[in-house]
Protein backbone atom coordinates (compact mmCIF):
# COMPACT_ATOMS: atom_id res chain seq x y z
CA UNK A 1 0.00 0.00 0.00
CA UNK A 2 1.43 3.41 -0.82
CA UNK A 3 1.63 5.78 1.97
CA UNK A 4 -0.08 9.16 1.48
CA UNK A 5 3.17 11.26 2.84
CA UNK A 6 6.52 10.86 2.46
CA UNK A 7 8.89 12.80 3.23
CA UNK A 8 12.50 13.82 1.82
CA UNK A 9 15.50 15.64 3.40
CA UNK A 10 17.84 17.81 1.57
CA UNK A 11 20.36 20.47 1.81
CA UNK A 12 17.35 23.27 0.44
CA UNK A 13 15.02 22.01 3.11
CA UNK A 14 12.44 19.51 3.70
CA UNK A 15 10.01 17.88 0.64
CA UNK A 16 6.80 16.77 1.75
CA UNK A 17 5.27 14.47 -0.72
CA UNK A 18 0.96 14.27 -0.33
CA UNK A 19 -1.20 12.24 -2.38
CA UNK A 20 -3.77 14.28 -4.06
CA UNK A 21 -6.74 12.06 -3.75
CA UNK A 22 -6.30 11.51 0.42
CA UNK A 23 -8.65 13.63 2.49
CA UNK A 24 -6.78 16.41 3.99
CA UNK A 25 -7.86 15.11 7.60
CA UNK A 26 -6.24 12.22 7.06
CA UNK A 27 -3.01 13.23 5.33
CA UNK A 28 -2.49 15.74 8.94
CA UNK A 29 -3.04 12.61 10.90
CA UNK A 30 -0.55 10.91 8.44
CA UNK A 31 1.97 13.83 8.34
CA UNK A 32 2.02 14.31 12.70
CA UNK A 33 3.05 10.34 12.59
CA UNK A 34 5.72 10.69 9.67
CA UNK A 35 7.64 13.49 11.60
CA UNK A 36 7.08 11.94 14.71
CA UNK A 37 8.93 9.30 13.64
CA UNK A 38 11.60 11.26 11.56
CA UNK A 39 11.68 13.70 14.63
CA UNK A 40 15.34 12.12 15.59
CA UNK A 41 16.76 11.98 11.74
CA UNK A 42 15.48 15.12 11.05
CA UNK A 43 17.45 16.97 14.55
CA UNK A 44 16.73 20.86 15.55
CA UNK A 45 16.87 22.58 12.27
CA UNK A 46 15.46 25.89 10.64
CA UNK A 47 14.54 24.40 6.91
CA UNK A 48 12.86 25.42 3.66
CA UNK A 49 9.26 23.44 3.30
CA UNK A 50 9.11 22.36 0.09
CA UNK A 51 5.29 20.70 -0.75
CA UNK A 52 4.74 18.52 -4.01
CA UNK A 53 2.08 16.20 -5.09
CA UNK A 54 -0.56 18.38 -3.66
CA UNK A 55 -1.56 21.98 -4.24
CA UNK A 56 -2.75 23.69 -0.41
CA UNK A 57 -4.78 26.11 0.49
CA UNK A 58 -2.89 29.29 2.51
CA UNK A 59 -4.86 27.77 5.46
CA UNK A 60 -3.99 24.10 4.86
CA UNK A 61 -0.17 25.22 4.72
CA UNK A 62 -0.12 26.71 8.16
CA UNK A 63 -1.93 23.62 9.66
CA UNK A 64 0.83 21.58 7.97
CA UNK A 65 3.35 23.89 9.33
CA UNK A 66 2.05 23.89 12.96
CA UNK A 67 1.91 19.92 12.70
CA UNK A 68 5.49 19.88 12.16
CA UNK A 69 6.27 21.93 14.61
CA UNK A 70 4.33 20.64 16.66
CA UNK A 71 5.72 16.90 15.94
CA UNK A 72 9.60 17.58 15.44
CA UNK A 73 12.63 19.51 16.23
CA UNK A 74 12.59 21.29 13.00
CA UNK A 75 11.50 25.46 12.42
CA UNK A 76 10.24 25.94 8.91
CA UNK A 77 11.34 29.52 7.77
CA UNK A 78 9.48 29.58 4.78
CA UNK A 79 7.22 27.17 2.37
CA UNK A 80 8.45 27.47 -1.21
CA UNK A 81 5.67 26.74 -3.57
CA UNK A 82 7.59 24.66 -6.43
CA UNK A 83 8.27 21.41 -8.21
CA UNK A 84 11.82 20.88 -8.72
CA UNK A 85 13.61 24.04 -10.43
CA UNK A 86 13.60 26.31 -6.92
CA UNK A 87 15.38 22.94 -4.85
CA UNK A 88 17.58 22.60 -7.93
CA UNK A 89 18.80 26.35 -7.74
CA UNK A 90 19.03 26.30 -4.16
CA UNK A 91 21.54 22.85 -4.05
CA UNK A 92 23.29 25.01 -7.06
CA UNK A 93 23.85 27.90 -4.39
CA UNK A 94 25.06 25.55 -1.84
CA UNK A 95 27.12 23.18 -3.45
CA UNK A 96 28.94 25.16 -6.10
CA UNK A 97 28.60 29.12 -5.42
CA UNK A 98 30.51 28.83 -1.92
CA UNK A 99 33.80 27.71 -2.19
CA UNK A 100 35.13 24.82 -0.93
CA UNK A 101 37.22 26.50 1.81
CA UNK A 102 33.88 28.23 2.72
CA UNK A 103 32.14 25.30 3.53
CA UNK A 104 31.68 24.08 6.97
CA UNK A 105 32.81 20.09 7.27
CA UNK A 106 29.41 19.34 9.38
CA UNK A 107 27.20 21.40 6.79
CA UNK A 108 25.10 23.14 9.70
CA UNK A 109 21.64 24.71 9.02
CA UNK A 110 21.00 27.88 10.22
CA UNK A 111 19.59 27.83 14.14
CA UNK A 112 18.27 31.04 14.99
CA UNK A 113 17.88 32.45 18.46
CA UNK A 114 14.23 33.47 17.18
CA UNK A 115 12.81 33.50 13.91
CA UNK A 116 9.11 35.92 13.52
CA UNK A 117 7.30 34.50 10.61
CA UNK A 118 4.03 36.04 9.29
CA UNK A 119 2.22 33.87 6.31
CA UNK A 120 0.96 36.75 5.06
CA UNK A 121 3.77 39.30 4.99
CA UNK A 122 6.47 38.70 2.11
CA UNK A 123 9.71 39.09 4.63
CA UNK A 124 11.22 36.50 6.82
CA UNK A 125 12.95 37.98 9.93
CA UNK A 126 15.83 36.31 11.34
CA UNK A 127 17.37 37.30 14.69
CA UNK A 128 20.67 36.32 15.59
CA UNK A 129 24.59 36.00 13.83
CA UNK A 130 24.78 33.57 10.60
CA UNK A 131 27.80 31.74 10.98
CA UNK A 132 30.51 29.31 8.81
CA UNK A 133 28.31 26.74 7.56
CA UNK A 134 25.20 28.23 8.37
CA UNK A 135 22.41 29.35 5.74
CA UNK A 136 19.15 30.38 5.16
CA UNK A 137 17.27 29.95 1.56
CA UNK A 138 14.01 31.82 1.08
CA UNK A 139 11.25 33.00 -1.19
CA UNK A 140 10.67 35.96 0.78
CA UNK A 141 12.64 38.97 1.56
CA UNK A 142 15.06 38.56 4.76
CA UNK A 143 15.99 40.49 7.26
CA UNK A 144 19.06 39.52 9.46
CA UNK A 145 19.25 41.11 12.93
CA UNK A 146 22.73 40.39 13.51
CA UNK A 147 25.62 39.50 10.80
CA UNK A 148 26.76 37.08 8.11
CA UNK A 149 30.12 35.42 8.73
CA UNK A 150 32.33 34.23 6.15
CA UNK A 151 31.43 30.75 5.08
CA UNK A 152 27.71 31.83 6.02
CA UNK A 153 25.12 32.53 3.34
CA UNK A 154 21.53 33.94 2.29
CA UNK A 155 19.47 33.17 -0.51
CA UNK A 156 16.68 34.99 -1.31
CA UNK A 157 14.20 35.53 -4.37
CA UNK A 158 13.68 39.39 -2.77
CA UNK A 159 16.34 41.45 -1.60
CA UNK A 160 17.98 41.12 1.93
CA UNK A 161 18.60 43.58 4.56
CA UNK A 162 21.18 42.97 6.93
CA UNK A 163 21.18 44.55 10.36
CA UNK A 164 24.80 43.90 11.00
CA UNK A 165 28.39 42.79 9.11
CA UNK A 166 28.27 40.84 5.61
CA UNK A 167 31.05 39.19 5.39
CA UNK A 168 29.93 35.44 3.99
CA UNK A 169 27.63 35.33 0.96
CA UNK A 170 24.42 36.92 0.06
CA UNK A 171 22.15 35.71 -3.16
CA UNK A 172 19.24 38.12 -3.93
CA UNK A 173 16.91 38.06 -6.70
CA UNK A 174 17.29 34.59 -6.76
CA UNK A 175 14.15 33.93 -9.25
CA UNK A 176 15.92 36.23 -11.50
CA UNK A 177 14.90 39.69 -10.12
CA UNK A 178 17.44 41.87 -11.15
CA UNK A 179 16.04 44.72 -9.38
CA UNK A 180 16.30 42.80 -5.88
CA UNK A 181 19.58 44.51 -4.10
CA UNK A 182 21.18 43.71 -1.16
CA UNK A 183 21.91 46.16 1.89
CA UNK A 184 23.75 46.15 5.18
CA UNK A 185 25.41 48.12 7.74
CA UNK A 186 28.79 46.93 6.64
CA UNK A 187 28.91 45.41 3.49
CA UNK A 188 32.14 43.25 2.70
CA UNK A 189 30.79 40.46 1.26
CA UNK A 190 32.92 36.96 -0.29
CA UNK A 191 30.33 36.99 -2.74
CA UNK A 192 27.37 38.79 -3.88
CA UNK A 193 25.64 37.61 -6.59
CA UNK A 194 21.77 39.73 -7.86
CA UNK A 195 19.78 37.32 -10.40
CA UNK A 196 22.11 36.46 -13.17
CA UNK A 197 25.47 38.80 -11.99
CA UNK A 198 27.59 37.96 -9.91
CA UNK A 199 30.67 39.94 -7.76
CA UNK A 200 33.21 38.85 -5.16
CA UNK A 201 35.04 40.90 -2.61
CA UNK A 202 37.69 43.25 -4.18
CA UNK A 203 40.48 41.92 -2.02
CA UNK A 204 39.73 38.41 -4.31
CA UNK A 205 42.77 37.54 -6.92
CA UNK A 206 40.25 36.36 -9.68
CA UNK A 207 36.50 37.01 -10.48
CA UNK A 208 34.86 39.64 -11.41
CA UNK A 209 34.48 42.72 -8.11
CA UNK A 210 32.01 44.64 -6.53
CA UNK A 211 32.15 48.10 -7.79
CA UNK A 212 32.36 51.11 -5.68
CA UNK A 213 29.71 53.48 -6.78
CA UNK A 214 31.41 56.35 -5.40
CA UNK A 215 34.73 56.91 -3.51
CA UNK A 216 32.92 58.80 -0.60
CA UNK A 217 32.11 54.58 -0.03
CA UNK A 218 35.64 54.35 1.32
CA UNK A 219 34.72 56.19 4.49
CA UNK A 220 31.25 55.13 4.95
CA UNK A 221 32.15 52.94 7.75
CA UNK A 222 33.48 55.41 9.57
CA UNK A 223 30.29 57.20 9.45
CA UNK A 224 27.98 53.92 9.97
CA UNK A 225 26.38 54.57 6.92
CA UNK A 226 24.54 51.34 5.60
CA UNK A 227 25.83 50.04 2.34
CA UNK A 228 23.97 48.55 -0.56
CA UNK A 229 24.82 46.17 -3.77
CA UNK A 230 22.74 46.65 -6.57
CA UNK A 231 22.49 45.96 -10.24
CA UNK A 232 23.39 49.33 -12.72
CA UNK A 233 24.34 48.68 -16.42
CA UNK A 234 24.90 45.27 -16.12
CA UNK A 235 27.37 45.07 -13.15
CA UNK A 236 26.31 45.22 -9.71
CA UNK A 237 27.98 47.83 -7.81
CA UNK A 238 27.93 49.08 -3.79
CA UNK A 239 26.96 52.70 -2.69
CA UNK A 240 25.38 54.36 0.37
CA UNK A 241 21.75 52.54 1.14
CA UNK A 242 20.73 56.68 1.23
CA UNK A 243 18.06 59.36 -0.39
CA UNK A 244 19.69 58.76 -3.60
CA UNK A 245 19.26 55.63 -4.09
CA UNK A 246 15.93 55.29 -2.60
CA UNK A 247 14.84 57.69 -5.19
CA UNK A 248 16.31 55.87 -8.02
CA UNK A 249 14.74 52.58 -6.27
CA UNK A 250 11.13 54.29 -6.76
CA UNK A 251 11.52 55.55 -9.57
Amino acid sequence: MNQAVTIKGTKSGIILVLDNETPFEELKVETAERFEEASGFLGHNSMGLIVRGRRLSEKEEKEIVDIITEHSQLKIVCVIDEESEEERLFKSVNTKDIGPSQKSETDEMATPEHIVQDYNNNALIYNGNLRSGQDISCEQSVVILGDVKPGASVVSYGSIFILGELRGNAFAGAGGDRGAFVMALDLNPLQVRIADSIAISPDAEKGPKLRLKKKKLLASAENNEPEVAYIENGHIVKSLYGPAFLRQLNK
